[in-house]
Parts: C-alpha cells; sequence; structure tokens
C-alpha cells in the first residue's frame, strides 16, 4: 500500500493512498468467505456454495465492504504513523478503480492546530475577591419584598418602581406598526420592565390619564416582534397607575420562602448561603474568562482554518436563536453567522488550549468534584435528590458535567503556576458589572 501526504493549504493536507489488487482480494476473499457462512442458497448446504456462485452473486458487495473497510484502516494507519490529530472526518475524493485491479483515492484531512508552549511564569493575572455582608443580605430581603407586595391605585404622580399601564399605538414614518388598528396596552413597572430607558425617564412624573410621546429605538430582542429593532415614534396614554405596598418582615412573610421556623433570621442564614454561593460562581466565571484572554495573548497568531471558524459560528447563531425563543420571540430572523466569527475564534482556542494542558499535565477528571459540581446544581431545585440521580441516569448530562470539572482542574492548575494579584471589590459591584 502506497501512502504520501501532500500539504495544501493552511491546515489542510491530501493523503494520498494506492491499494495494491493483492491486498484487496485478499480482503474479498476474506469477506466471502464470511458471507458464504451466513447466506443461504438453495441446494447448497450451509458454507457448502460454490465459490464462482458466491462470487457471481455477492462479489461487487464483498468488494465494497472491503473497500470501504480498506480505505479506513489505511486512513487511520497514516494518521498514526504521521502523528496527526484532524478535527474533523476525513473527505474521501478522487476515488478510482485502477487498471491492474488496485484501487486509490485522496482523503482530504484538516489538521487541528498545534498551540505553542507557554511560560505560565510570565503570565500575569488580576482577580476580585469579595464577600456577602448583612446590607447584601438587607438588599435581596427588600427584593423579596417587592415580589409579594400589594398594589394600590394611585392618582398621585408617577415614580419609580410603580406599576403602570398604557395604551399605545406605534409609528414607522406614516404606517401604523403596532397594533395595525386602534390600540394596544402594555404594563410597565417602572425601572424594572425590558422598555427603553427613554420611555420610563418621561412617564416618571406624568399622572393617569396623561398622553405624551416619543421616538423610541427598541432592541433587538423585545417582547412585541412588531417593534423590536425598529425605530418608532410611540404616541401613548396612562391609564392606570398603581403604588407597591412593601409586606412586613413576619412569620408568614418567611414561611412563603419556604423557612418553616418562620424566623427572620433563618431567612437571612438561608439567604446568605444562597449569595455565597452565587457570588463564588461569579467569581469563578470572572476568573476564567481572565484567565482564558491572558492565555489567547500568549498564543496570538495561531491558525485556524476557515471550516472550524464557520462550524462554531454557526453553532452561536442557532444558540443566539434559541436564547431569543426563550425571552418569547416566536419566528425570531437567523442571524449571519459572520457576526458569531470573533466569539467563535475565542471558544475555539479556549478548547484547544484546555486540551493541550490536560494532556500536557495528564489531568484526568475527578469524580468526586463530579459529584459536588452535581450537587450544587440540585441544591437549586425542590427535590435535589431527584436532580442527582437524573444526573447519573443521563449520560449526556454527567458527560457535561465532567468537561466542566477538568476544564476547572485545568484553570485551578493554570492559576497555580502564574502570578495573581487580587483586588477586593464589593458583592453589589461585583454582581452588577458588565465585564
Amino acid at each position: 500500500m502506497q501512502i504520501s501526504i501532500e500539504k495544501t493549504e493552511g491546515l489542510e493536507r491530501n493523503l494520498n493512498v494506492s491499494i495494491p489488487a493483492e491486498k484487496i482480494n485478499t480482503s474479498v476473499a476474506e469477506k466471502l468467505k464470511e458471507i458464504a457462512k451466513q447466506v443461504k442458497i438453495k441446494g447448497f448446504r450451509p458454507g457448502k456454495v460454490p465459490k464462482n456462485i458466491l462470487v457471481q452473486r455477492y462479489g461487487s458487495h464483498a468488494r465494497q465492504e472491503a473497500l470501504g473497510d480498506l480505505i479506513n484502516s489505511s486512513i487511520q494507519t497514516a494518521l498514526k504513523d504521521n502523528d496527526l490529530n484532524i478535527s474533523e472526518r476525513p473527505e474521501v475524493t478522487e476515488a478510482k478503480e485502477l487498471e491492474d485491479g488496485g484501487y486509490s483515492f485522496i482523503a482530504k484531512l484538516e489538521l487541528m492546530p498545534e498551540v505553542p508552549e507557554i511560560d505560565y511564569s510570565k503570565v500575569n493575572l488580576t482577580t476580585t475577591i469579595s464577600e456577602v455582608t448583612e446590607s447584601d443580605i438587607d438588599v435581596m430581603i427588600k427584593k423579596l419584598q417587592k415580589q409579594k407586595q400589594e398594589w394600590k391605585d394611585s392618582k398621585a404622580k408617577v415614580a419609580k418602581g410603580d406599576l403602570t399601564t398604557i395604551e399605545y399605538t406605534a409609528k414607522e414614518g406614516e404606517e401604523q406598526i403596532h397594533p395595525k388598528e386602534g390600540v394596544e396596552k402594555m404594563g410597565i413597572l417602572l425601572g424594572e420592565s425590558g422598555v427603553p430607558e427613554e420611555l420610563v425617564k418621561q412617564i416618571i412624573g406624568m399622572k393617569s390619564g396623561e398622553s405624551n410621546s416619543i421616538e423610541l429605538d427598541f432592541p433587538e430582542i423585545f417582547n412585541v416582534k412588531q417593534m423590536a429593532g425598529k425605530k418608532l415614534d410611540l404616541a401613548y396614554k396612562i391609564t392606570d397607575h398603581k403604588k407597591g405596598k412593601l409586606p412586613k418582615i413576619d412569620e408568614a412573610f418567611v414561611k412563603e420562602f419556604g423557612i418553616d421556623s418562620g424566623k427572620e433570621e433563618d431567612l437571612r442564614s438561608e439567604i446568605k448561603e444562597n449569595l455565597k454561593r452565587e457570588l463564588a460562581n461569579t467569581i469563578q466565571s470572572k476568573t476564567r474568562e481572565s484567565l482564558l484572554a491572558s492565555l489567547r495573548k500568549e498564543v496570538k497568531g495561531l491558525q485556524l482554518s476557515d471550516k472550524m471558524i464557520a462550524r462554531e459560528s454557526a453553532a452561536l447563531a442557532h444558540q443566539a436563536m434559541d436564547q431569543a425563543r426563550q425571552m418569547g420571540v416566536e419566528n425570531p430572523d437567523h442571524p449571519d453567522h459572520k457576526e458569531f466569527d470573533e466569539a467563535a475564534k475565542e471558544r475555539i482556542i479556549n478548547s484547544l488550549i484546555i486540551n493541550k494542558i490536560s494532556q500536557m499535565q495528564s489531568i484526568q477528571v475527578d469524580y468526586t468534584k463530579v459529584r459536588e459540581k452535581v450537587i450544587e446544581i440540585a441544591q437549586t431545585f425542590e427535590d435535589p435528590q431527584q436532580i442527582v440521580e437524573h444526573y447519573y441516569k443521563t449520560p449526556e448530562l454527567l458527560s457535561s458535567i465532567e468537561n466542566v470539572v477538568v476544564e476547572t482542574q485545568v484553570i485551578d492548575w493554570v492559576l497555580s503556576q502564574i502570578n495573581i494579584k487580587e483586588k477586593n471589590i464589593t458583592f453589589d459591584k461585583l454582581m452588577n458589572a458588565d465585564t
């Protein structure tokens, strides 16, 4: 068997293979022996069918099977002998039968990029540290009170935090976009609803029954599809105005959040644990992002193929569509994959770096950490044990956790090798930071 590798462009290679007739004939003969044991032909006992009849009836089939096996085995041999790591299944092209009974083909390969060595002692990183304070717990309790507040009609001026209902029409030029006829109603919780901030600012200070208009740029993801992503003239009237009355923090209030004792201190204790868990996850996430950004700089210039980027960009585009659907957009437009190219490059390089380090340092999944992660996730559900059992009965879910754990182990190893400077920051500032 003759095998040669030809470099074409970037990470692409052509694997040229020629399989001699003798090797094919030997493989075909073995296939025919297997077929002879399985087939039933009238007039012959199993395994006693004459060779000429087998060749006549099954020769073509046996040759195709034999060629399939030889093509796969020759590609695997070439990859192993030449220590080639490919990013996708080889594409077989220009396959042809040779005059002497042999067979030749070209397999197009796309190699995985080779991540260069990184000098971790030269990598510097600033990480954040924080803690949950009593004032942070107070803020969360205030949010819980708002969830349970009573709304009462008001004739006073609208203020931030009030609940209003408006009747409106939205026009683009002279054309009424939504609704097509009449008026539409919209409830707005001032300062919290997902409407443009310019509208909120204009409504504050108005009273029920008053009207106004404004030109607005609506976000791409907006719960009214006809208005999403457009610049429109909005004419509206406040038809209802309510102010909220916060409930007292008493036994009944506390029990509404699953605290059987009804004691405020027990509620505060549970809130503190939840905030600490949320804080730890946020710090871990921000540290991961900052570290990977630093490592990407260390491998600047790493060559990626256009195919790899296109595949990842397409996946990100589909994720964006799924997120839009989850936010209420029924039929979101399919975004241009090119918009996701930069994010795709970052994700690919991150993955390559993580894989390279895990291989170089022989980092294997720690199943104790896997169970800890599953239990951590389960704690956010009403029946944690049921969730744990579900994860361990679902290989796909468990595999996703194993991947997260390996990545965390790799990041922990890298953090132990680099120079770290810590910066203290308040819980509120950390949790509400844009980056």
